[in-house]
């Protein structure tokens, strides 16, 4: 797969992730809860997806579509074993951790470079999106305490911090009429751009 494929299947993900938001609060009803939280970690998702097909289409030889040229540390015309070095004999590797996604770039490519530079500029948004996804997908006590402090601390006030949907739904002050899922998703788009070219 090509970087241009990589990015365009991110965007038309992305994209979708955007329309099934949208429905589900035209009408609001019975699914509207459940069906922005999936939008969101449909997001994350492919994010993550995006994140590691493009570090191992780079390893592989490709160079962004546009723009600055990222020099990789090494190139395997192998995706299937560049796969293996990144995973080192685990099943899958994580995405969500914006520390660690920053090193594994900059283990593999050459520094200064567009992808790390980009995650340096959308750090905020990053940890946002990890802590909103952790407290959809787990029911841990440090997931919701993290959470509960992202919705206060945006918010303000006393917010019904029940359902990270009624988070995603709130109008983002910096941006009207956009909400806080519309802000993550284009922020995801803008980044995936920059990345790339």
């Amino acid at each position: 797969m090509t970087l241009y494929q990589i990015k365009t299947n991110f965007l038309i993900s992305a994209s979708d992730c955007g329309i099934l938001y949208r429905h589900c609060l035209s009408p609001v009803g019975v699914h509207s809860n459940s069906g922005v939280e999936a939008a969101f970690l449909q997001l994350h998702n492919s994010w993550e997806i995006f994140l590691e097909e493009t570090l191992i289409s780079i390893l592989n030889g490709e160079s962004v579509i546009s723009g600055n040229i990222i020099t990789p540390k090494f190139t395997l015309h192998d995706r299937n074993l560049i796969r293996e070095i990144i995973y080192q004999e685990k099943s899958f590797i994580e995405w969500t951790r914006e520390d660690n996604v920053k090193k594994r770039f900059e283990r593999h490519l050459g520094l200064p470079n567009r992808i790390n530079d980009t995650l340096n500029t959308i750090t905020v948004e990053f940890r946002d999106i990890i802590k909103i996804r952790n407290y959809i997908a787990h029911s841990s006590a440090q997931a919701k305490t993290d959470f509960i402090n992202l919705y206060c601390s945006r918010v303000g006030g006393n917010p019904d911090t029940s359902r990270a949907c009624n988070f995603l739904k709130e109008v983002n002050p910096n941006n009207p009429p956009n909400t806080y899922f519309d802000k993550y998703l284009q922020t995801l788009e803008s980044a995936a751009t920059l990345m790339v070219g």
